[in-house]
């Protein structure tokens, strides 16, 4: 069998190739991965010890992906021939997922005499902003966020922002549980609480920046994202207090301010085709978005 079910031991593996020949696809950072990756059955496989080759599900389709090869070099033909087979012998088309402005240059000289299907999907399409304009709120277009973060200081003027360390562990899991309550728990919400949890239990072992925004000892805000490109870092969770008007956008600029000077973009993620989420999204004003869907080789 090519693939094999990706698991936590895996993790060393990852971070042979994962952030530093990544893409800035939000899916494809080593947190995201071990949080998400392995309770969605992502399968996996290296190539000659130069490439990794992920496989993974997208959306309802019960039909598996493959996400672009990942590597230092140019992805070898042979490798492709191998994919191609592998696809072949087990009666499944070849399917390939990422940035699709980018994979598909790639894919059209990779297979120059076969015709390339391409499926975009805005709504997996990620958001992607400029990490100086969550520090500065800069200009008329984000008046709205500078007035909530002052309304925020005004309501709690000794919050403060903290790099996260597991001895708060059970604070945050407390702070959590209230978030979550009362809340309809359906299967998303429940795949990412279990996704946090994870993260929080095993966050010394992984490659991932946050903390918290509190005062006198009183959780108001939990945040947490990795690298998904050398200068693009994926926010995977942002959860603040609504009891507090402005926490989230105060939150929102208190992790970008702790982040290092290498990072130089966010990326926020997906909408999801949720309306709401698009226009919180919208309402930050993204400077791009990473156009993300899958391209058949037929």
């Amino acid at each position: 069998m090519l693939f094999q079910a990706l698991k936590e031991s895996d993790l060393d593996l990852l971070k042979k190739y994962l952030p530093q020949y990544g893409d800035g696809d939000c899916d494809l950072s080593l947190v995201s991965l071990f949080s998400r990756g392995i309770r969605n059955h992502f399968r996996y496989f290296e190539f000659e010890g130069t490439h990794l080759v992920l496989e993974r599900l997208v959306g309802k389709d019960p039909s598996p992906v493959l996400v672009m090869p990942i590597g230092k070099e140019e992805i070898p033909f042979s490798l492709f021939e191998v994919l191609d087979n592998d696809a072949r012998q087990n009666h499944r088309p070849l399917r390939f997922y990422g940035r699709t402005d980018s994979i598909a240059p790639i894919l059209s000289k990779a297979f120059a005499h076969r015709r390339l299907i391409i499926e975009d999907n805005p709504d997996r399409w990620d958001y992607v902003y400029a990490c100086s304009d969550f520090v500065e709120l800069p200009g008329s277009h984000f008046h709205s966020k500078r007035n909530f973060v002052k309304r925020f200081y005004k309501a709690c003027p000794d919050a403060q922002f903290e790099v996260y360390t597991k001895d708060r562990l059970g604070a945050c899991m407390a702070f959590l549980n209230d978030w979550y309550s009362g809340r309809e728990m359906n299967e998303g919400l429940l795949e990412e609480k279990a996704a946090i949890e994870k993260v929080l239990a095993h966050w010394d072992e992984l490659p991932v920046y946050g903390g918290i925004l509190h005062e006198h000892g009183r959780i108001l805000g939990l945040t947490y994202g990795a690298r998904s490109a050398s200068d693009i870092l994926a926010v995977h969770i942002e959860k603040a207090t609504r009891d507090v008007p402005g926490a989230y956008p105060a939150l929102s600029q208190a992790f970008a301010k702790s982040l290092p000077l290498c990072i130089e973009y966010l990326n926020r993620e997906e909408d999801l085709g949720i309306p709401g989420l698009r226009k919180a999204k919208q309402d930050w004003h993204p400077i791009t978005q990473l156009k993300k869907g899958v391209i058949e080789v037929q």
